[in-house]
């Protein structure tokens, strides 16, 4: 019979009790707990034949639920056991559940990259791909003193190291916790020009704009160099530096990386990688300043502007599709997808500040009468909570809005997803 730590509080009471009262064994529930704690316990005191063991007996359990957590714990025993297989076989459960698992795929592709077979180390690369697309940085990690005894032969591959690069872009514009997504670009401005408290933002000045194709046509210089010498990790340092300058000038510093692409793109091209490195990142920096400007559009409640930039990540999308390779096209999904949600919301927002929805009354019904209800007039006509609002023109019910709330000096409606308020109007004085 399996023996439970139980409180000794609990062991002297069921004693006292005599031997007339038979002790009930633990609930399913119960039991599941109890392994859950011991096994998370054992992780933590880094007993790793004790993790396996309450895994393997909280699987026995009817129902057993096993969450990522705890495969991940038991992948981590088998490793530290020197387990490998083991490790990769609770690895691979894991990944057939959540195939975006970042410490999952990196350690997987561990394991797989100390294989002698070619075609394992080959997945070892996929997996530290997808594990940058999620979110990790890869380039970091393998180059730590840890990566570096896995990964070492990758570190030499220019072609990885930038298809690493591009990943992580990729998660710059797919990830639902996008990095500093709204952030608005910093941009220099005619001295003492403000509007309230905040800044107004100009054109860039000629002079930091000379001062700009400078520095990416230095840039550009370099990276050529550094791709004849394959020499990746300056190349990285010099990407990095390309895309704070996209981001520093915004429209303008995109534009004029752009300029000098099409100027160095016959000396780039035999390094193709690299071309198409530069070329992504001006995409991707393209739409990320789409997205700000139509989220920054709409705080200001200019919901037209909002949508004329959605018309820009589309064309944008269009031109990403032309491009050959996969990678461009998961990027266009990515940008078009969260450009749509903030149409949508543009659009929702725009359509509710085009309501006429005048609340000339509320009565609020007595506390002592359940029989009496709150009710509201709005354009002459009297509501009451969970009422369809009816359009002046048609006498029609309006399509998805509808009576929310009535308070004493306001009403609470629902438009789609949306709630909003509109206060009773004070009457005139005569």
């Amino acid at each position: 019979m399996t023996r439970f730590n139980l409180p000794a509080a609990v062991l002297l009471g069921a004693l006292s009790c005599g031997s007339a009262f038979a002790q009930d064994e633990p609930s399913e529930p119960a039991r599941r707990q109890v392994l859950i704690t011991k096994l998370f316990e054992a992780n933590k005191k880094e007993s790793w034949k004790e993790v396996i063991s309450n895994f393997l007996e909280l699987e026995t359990l009817p129902n057993a639920k096993i969450d990522d957590r705890l495969l991940f714990m038991k992948a981590t025993a088998h490793l530290a056991l020197k387990e490998d297989q083991l490790a990769s076989d609770a690895l691979e459960r894991l990944l057939a559940e959540h195939d975006d698992h970042v410490e999952g795929l990196y350690l997987l592709a561990q394991i797989k990259a100390k294989s002698e077979s070619a075609a394992e180390r080959e997945r070892a690369k996929d997996l530290l791909l997808l594990s940058a697309r999620a979110g990790r940085f890869v380039l970091r990690d393998i180059n730590s003193a840890d990566g570096q005894t896995a990964f070492k032969h990758l570190l030499k591959d220019p072609g990885f190291i930038l298809k690493v690069m591009n990943a992580s872009n990729e998660f710059t514009v797919s990830a639902s916790n996008l990095r500093n997504p709204f952030q608005s670009p910093i941009r220099e401005v005619e001295e003492g020009v403000e509007d309230g408290t905040e800044t107004q933002v100009v054109a860039v000045v000629p002079e930091r704009l000379k001062r700009l194709e400078e520095q990416v046509e230095q840039l550009f210089r370099d990276i050529n160099t550094l791709a004849e010498k394959r020499q990746v990790d300056e190349l990285i340092s010099k990407f990095q530096d390309l895309r704070n300058l996209m981001a520093e000038y915004g429209s303008d510093g995109s534009e004029m990386v752009r300029k000098k692409m099409e100027k160095w793109k016959q000396r780039l091209a035999s390094f193709g990688e690299v071309l198409l490195s530069i070329q992504l990142q001006i995409y991707i920096q393209e739409g990320n300043q789409h997205l700000r400007a139509m989220a920054e559009s709409i705080k200001r409640d200019e919901y037209d502007l909002a949508l004329e930039r959605f018309e820009q990540i589309k064309e944008l999308k269009d031109q990403m599709l032309n491009e050959e390779r996969e990678v461009f096209h998961r990027n266009a999904e990515a940008l078009f997808l969260r450009g749509k949600a903030l149409a949508d919301r543009a659009a929702r927002l725009k359509r509710i500040s085009e309501f006429d929805l005048r609340v000339e009354g509320i009565v609020v019904a007595p506390p002592n009468d359940e029989q009496a209800k709150d009710s509201a007039i709005i354009n002459d006509r009297i509501y009451y909570e969970g009422d369809a609002v009816i359009d002046l023109q048609t006498e029609e019910e309006i399509p998805d809005l509808f009576v929310v709330e009535i308070i004493r000096s306001t009403v609470r409606f629902r438009y789609q997803d949306t709630e909003f308020v509109r206060e009773l109007q004070q009457e005139k004085a005569k």
